[in-house]
């Protein structure tokens, strides 16, 4: 029988594991989280900030041995890693989970992303934690980051992972885009923020809108 413990965070607000009595690792509880003023103004000036990687253009796309999504696939098992946060856990990348995000329309952008993935998940920032829209038993974790692809100006990766109760943070979809993305209005706009994951939205609205949000894109007058 374990001992549980309250949470504990450390200074920079990231849940320290629990341990039970013969010393081993507790699964970790993940609770709703929305951002607060001061972490929306903390994490404008990092999506602002120095990208956390650069990658390069054309590396994954379809040629003579295999389709855009399976040499994705072969990219990501040969990258395949787990990441230990220590605010959210640890988190599976593998082949499958990209393949999971492709299945949600790509172009070659979101191809090219693909290789930040795991950056993204180590460094960028938890912006929501909620449940599951359709009530079932798992927790949505969207993080965000700035990336650069090749030499093409500034993008915003935001990467969606679900944690099964019980199961380890998994990739479910990544999504990409730049200034010029989030300013158009094709997709109506949408705040304030901390509503954003209440309800379900169509697509890649939801990322938009949380990333306008937090970067304070207004539409164009």
């Amino acid at each position: 029988m374990s001992i549980e413990t309250p949470l504990k965070v450390d200074k920079n607000g990231h849940i320290i594991l629990n341990w039970n009595y013969r010393g081993k690792k507790e699964k970790m509880k993940l609770h709703n989280k929305v951002l607060t003023a001061k972490e929306k103004t903390e994490i404008k000036a990092f999506l602002l900030g120095t990208p956390i990687i650069q990658v390069k253009e054309g590396i994954i796309k379809a040629d003579a041995n295999g389709t855009a999504i399976e040499n994705a696939k072969k990219w990501a098992k040969s990258h395949a890693q787990e990441i230990i946060r220590p605010d959210i856990g640890k988190v599976v990348f593998d082949a499958g989970g990209v393949r999971n995000s492709l299945s949600h329309k790509f172009g070659q952008r979101k191809l090219d992303a693909v290789q930040a993935i795991p950056a993204a998940i180590e460094k960028g920032k938890v912006v929501s934690i909620s449940d599951d829209f359709e009530g079932k038993p798992i927790k949505n974790i969207i993080l965000v980051a700035p990336i650069q692809i090749g030499s093409n100006k500034r993008s915003f990766l935001c990467v969606r992972l679900v944690k099964n109760i019980g199961n380890d943070n998994r990739l479910h979809i990544h999504e990409v885009f730049d200034i010029d993305d989030l300013k158009n209005t094709a997709i109506p706009f949408q705040t304030p923020g901390a509503e954003l994951t209440a309800r379900p939205q169509r697509g890649i609205a939801i990322y938009l809108n949380i990333l306008r949000y937090i970067l304070d894109v207004k539409p164009a007058q």
